[in-house]
C-alpha cells in the first residue's frame, strides 16, 4: 500500500516534506506494498489462486497524488516478478521523487502455494527483514531512533505476505460480484503487527482506456484491510491479468498509480 497529505505547494510544484513522512510510508505499505460480509478465509495452499496468471514480467508504474483533480507525479515504481522451480520472488523499487533513498521491498513466497518464506524492506527511516513460519523471526531496524530490534512472533494460522497480496489479488478466480477474505500477516511496530484479514469487497467488469493499447476489458476489483483505514480500486486486464491501474482513497486524499505503457 494510508494516508494524511504528501505534497505541498511551492511555486506551483509539489515537493515532499518531513512532516508528511507518515503518510508516505502508510501509503507505501498499500502499494509493496490494504470489512465485509463473512467469506471463507482464503490462506495459502495448491487451490488458492489460478497459477496460469503467474509469470515472469517487470514493469513501471507512475504514482500521482490528486490535488484539486490535478495529477501531481511523486514516484515510479518499479516491479519485477520472478519465478523458479520451487520459489516466487517480487521485489518492488519506489523511487520517490525529491529524495535520496528508495524505498525497496522484496518478498519470497512457495511457488505451489505461495506460504510466504521472507521478507524485506529497506527505506529512508527503517529496515525490517523477516523470516516466516510458526514463529516470524527477524530484526526491525528504527534509523530514526538508532535502535535495532529482533521480531519473534508466534502465528495461529495460515497466512499470506501482507505484502504480497495486492498481487495475488490479480491471481484470484475474478468475477463479477466476488468477494473474498484474505489471511495476512503484517509487521509494524508503529501500527498493526500480526494475524490480521484484507477483505475483496466487490469485483465488476467494466472498461478502461489505456494511453497505446485502446480499450481494454477490465476487472475493477474493491479492496480493503485491517492494516489501514484506505480503500483500493484495482484495474486488472480479462485477458492476462495485466494491472492496468490501481486508486487508493484514504480520509478524503487520493492517489492514482497507472502503469507505462
Amino acid at each position: 500500500m494510508n494516508a494524511q497529505k504528501i505534497v505541498k505547494a511551492s511555486s506551483k510544484i509539489y515537493i515532499l516534506k518531513n512532516r508528511n513522512m507518515k503518510f508516505i510510508l502508510l501509503a507505501l505499505m498499500t502499494i509493496t506494498s490494504l470489512t465485509s460480509n463473512a467469506q471463507n478465509l482464503l490462506i495459502p495452499s495448491k487451490k488458492s489462486f489460478e497459477k496460469k496468471w503467474i509469470r515472469n514480467t517487470t514493469y513501471q508504474m507512475v504514482w500521482y497524488t490528486i490535488r484539486d483533480t490535478t495529477e501531481y507525479e511523486i514516484a515510479k515504481v518499479n516491479t519485477q516478478i520472478v519465478k523458479d522451480k520451487s520459489k516466487l520472488t517480487v521485489v518492488t523499487r519506489v523511487v520517490m521523487k525529491n529524495m535520496k533513498t528508495d524505498w525497496v521491498d522484496s518478498t519470497v513466497a512457495n511457488l505451489k502455494t505461495l506460504k510466504p518464506i521472507r521478507h524485506s524492506s529497506y527505506n529512508m527511516q527503517r529496515d525490517i527483514v523477516l523470516n516466516f513460519g510458526e514463529v516470524v523471526t527477524g530484526f526491525y531496524n528504527d534509523k530514526t531512533k538508532k535502535t535495532i530490534s529482533s521480531v519473534s512472533d508466534t502465528t495461529r494460522n495460515e497466512y499470506f505476505d501482507s505484502n504480497l497480496y495486492p498481487i495475488l489479488i490479480g491471481w484470484l478466480p475474478l468475477r463479477n460480484n466476488y468477494k473474498q477474505d484474505i489471511s495476512i500477516y503484517n509487521y509494524n511496530p508503529a501500527g498493526k503487527t500480526g494475524m490480521l484479514k484484507a477483505y475483496l469487497k466487490n469485483v465488476t467488469s467494466s472498461s478502461y482506456q489505456t494511453e497505446k493499447n485502446g480499450i481494454r476489458n477490465v476487472w475493477v476489483v474493491t479492496v480493503s484491510d485491517e492494516i489501514g483505514n484506505g480503500v483500493v480500486t484495482y484495474y486488472f486486464d480479462r485477458v492476462d491479468r495485466k494491472l492496468w491501474k490501481y486508486e487508493i482513497d484514504v480520509n478524503g486524499s487520493k492517489m492514482i498509480i497507472k502503469l507505462i505503457e
